[in-house]
């Protein structure tokens, strides 16, 4: 059985996942407008801020009954600095519009260990602690500070308590970590179907990767300390992985229907496509496939066998009825066909889990995710907060218990809760803006939805949506009244004196900051001119990572940029380097500066990267940097050969 399983899986990968991704991929562009009016399902509005910045909210048009008018889902602040010139741009804030603070009730019951129930519908209100950012751009490092700091006093003060006080406080602090989760999943699902542009009315491409590389890396042990420089191809590198996982969990769940003699439909729900499936089971005129073993597929699609299922056989709940081809695929709904037949959906599967198809409901039994959830909860809550156990004591207890997930996922089983629950997240949401799926169909999947709810924090989606109007007006006003500008600045004065900072300075304000859960934050003097000079360093910095990014494959620059566009990136660092009192800046245009000069053929690009190094000696705080000093008058002294060996490439 285990052979048969590994061979099934493994017949998936080659070309036909190849296949499967161009067709997602494809899919995705043409499901981003609706039938009806041949709009854009998600768009961004821009309101000014002070005239230095910019809001941007993304809408989803909504044509639910009870959702008037579109929907705001997410904002972000994009900090311009007053001008047209795009390379001092940087998105600072992100508001997740369908995130709510939680209220006391919730906070208690989500400290009540083996709770696993959803109480209520969450905050009714919006709140001035609604435009409090989800999450701030400019610091990513503070919320690992933080979370370390709380690691700690959970270990060092909490643990050693009573068990009461150690069990209440890890299922808070469980609770607490999965419902900051559930809503980056949601937030990232949103960006990823939002539109980018050429950043007037829009995000830019490389804006939107950042911003879902963030998020994503925030999910990460220690994401917030990924270098800014490798942060969009993060994201980048997030989505292709994303198509690979899609396209070989499609045809792994294709081939399990087949081979089963179940029917395998895609459902695009709130404007994706290619991430979720639905698993057939007709009434009439079928029967289990002979002359196999099919235990190895129930097991992958994690169902009971419906041929030996007693219930279908007199079933008595919903019942669909669907038009199939002549080649027996399901025909488009409008659409009709001599043949018709009578299906029961078994189960609903979302295809972004990383290894399988991940079953997330089951028709015939509402419970059964749900005790699985439950189990690993309560199996967690005992072992931590009840005995105690600890990772440093009883180390091999954990190591016991990942070898037995690591081979319990081989042989087909999700194991992977944080994955499940991304997967869940993504799936609530989308489902909650869905307007394409049968209502009768969608009202018996967000019936058995609410069954997944475990975490007292969470709250109705439906009800979310609602508020998300709320704080989207809120956000407007605060916006109109200054309140965003005077936190704008606050933020660029942090931002002027963490570039300012040496790296020992910069992790002792971190940990002050996380010490002080946040109360602390290291931020420049208010000045008129902090504006001129954030826009030296944010442009600064812009060419040196375009200058990083052509020296890094350590090719020759000339074959992938114009020897002009160098040669003007070049000059512009010169230009600010005077202007830009930052010893680690400093270091890094140094060493770019003089890679630039290695790796480049052209003698004009060699004579201004000798030119700026030099250039570079007589700053004061290149003066005070001995690494950077010494790298500028190495280099001075090879600008004094640069010519002869120029020559001899020539020749």
């Amino acid at each position: 059985m285990r052979s048969t399983l590994r061979l099934l899986v493994a017949s998936i990968f080659g070309t036909v996942a190849v296949s499967c991704a161009a067709q997602l991929a494809s899919g995705r562009l043409e499901s981003s407008t609706l039938a009806e009016n041949n709009q854009p399902l998600y768009y961004w509005r821009l309101t000014p801020v002070a005239n230095t910045a910019q809001l941007l909210t993304l809408f989803s048009r909504s044509q639910q009954p009870g959702l008037a008018g579109d929907v705001p889902l997410v904002a972000v602040l994009r900090d311009t600095l007053g001008d047209a010139n795009p390379e001092n741009d940087r998105v600072v804030y992100v508001w997740l519009l369908t995130y709510s603070h939680l209220n006391i009730g919730q906070r208690i019951l989500s400290a009540v260990p083996f709770f696993y129930w959803r109480v209520g519908k969450g905050s009714e209100t919006a709140s001035a602690r609604d435009t409090h950012p989800f999450f701030d751009m400019t610091a990513p490092q503070h919320p690992v500070l933080t979370e370390a700091g709380r690691d700690l006093l959970q270990w060092t003060t909490l643990d050693p308590m009573t068990m009461p006080v150690r069990a209440s406080s890890r299922a808070y602090r469980t609770n607490q970590l999965d419902y900051e989760r559930l809503h980056l999943g949601e937030a990232i699902s949103y960006l990823r179907e939002a539109p980018f542009g050429d950043g007037e009315s829009a995000l830019t491409r490389t804006q939107l990767d950042s911003v879902i590389a963030r998020l994503e890396l925030r999910k990460r042990l220690l994401g917030g300390l990924v270098e800014e420089s490798r942060v969009a191809r993060v994201g980048e590198e997030a989505g292709f992985e994303q198509e690979r996982i899609r396209s070989r969990n499609w045809e792994l769940l294709r081939q399990c229907a087949e081979r089963s003699g179940l029917l395998f439909e895609p459902i695009d729900l709130g404007g994706t496509t290619g991430e979720y499936a639905i698993l057939w089971y007709p009434l009439h005129g079928s029967a289990a496939p002979a002359g196999t073993s099919l235990g190895p597929v129930w097991k992958l699609l994690n169902i009971h066998d419906p041929w030996s299922d007693d219930r279908l056989k007199k079933w008595k709940g919903p019942v669909y009825r669907r038009d199939l081809d002549e080649n027996g695929a399901f025909l488009h709904e409008g659409m009709t066909s001599a043949t018709q037949i009578e299906l029961v959906p078994l189960g609903v599967y979302s295809l972004n889990y990383p290894r399988l198809p991940l079953l997330l409901i089951d028709f015939r039994d509402r419970l059964h995710v749900r005790r699985h959830e439950m189990t690993q909860r309560s199996i967690n809550e005992i072992t931590a907060g009840l005995i105690g156990v600890s990772h440093f004591t009883n180390w091999y207890y954990y190591i016991g218990a990942d070898m037995y997930d690591f081979v319990v996922a081989r042989h087909g089983a999700a194991m992977n809760q944080a994955a499940r629950l991304d997967s869940y997240s993504e799936f609530r949401s989308a489902l909650a803006l869905d307007q394409q799926l049968d209502p009768k169909l969608r009202e018996q999947i967000q019936s058995h939805v609410t069954s997944l709810d475990v975490n007292p924090m969470e709250a109705s989606p439906a009800h979310e949506l609602e508020a998300a109007r709320a704080r989207d007006a809120l956000l407007e006003t605060k916006a109109a009244d200054g309140t965003l500008m005077a936190r704008l600045d606050k933020q660029r004065r942090a931002e002027l004196a963490y570039l300012a900072e040496s790296k020992t300075a910069r992790v002792a304000s971190g940990i002050l900051h996380g010490a002080t859960f946040g109360v602390y934050t290291h931020r420049a003097k208010a000045d008129d001119e902090n504006i001129v000079r954030l826009d030296a360093y944010r442009r600064l910095d812009y060419q040196l990572q375009l200058l990083e990014s052509l020296v890094a494959a350590g090719t020759q620059p000339e074959i992938a940029y114009d020897s002009s566009r160098i040669r003007a990136s070049v000059s512009e660092v010169r230009t600010l380097m005077p202007s830009v009192k930052s010893p680690e800046m400093h270091a890094r245009a140094t060493n770019a500066l003089e890679r630039l000069r290695t790796l480049s053929r052209d003698e004009n690009v060699q004579e201004d990267c000798s030119t700026a190094l030099i250039a570079l000696e007589r700053s004061p705080s290149t003066m005070r940097n001995p690494a950077a000093s010494a790298g500028v008058a190495a280099a001075r002294r090879n600008a004094m050969i640069a010519p002869l060996d120029t020559a001899n490439v020539v020749k």
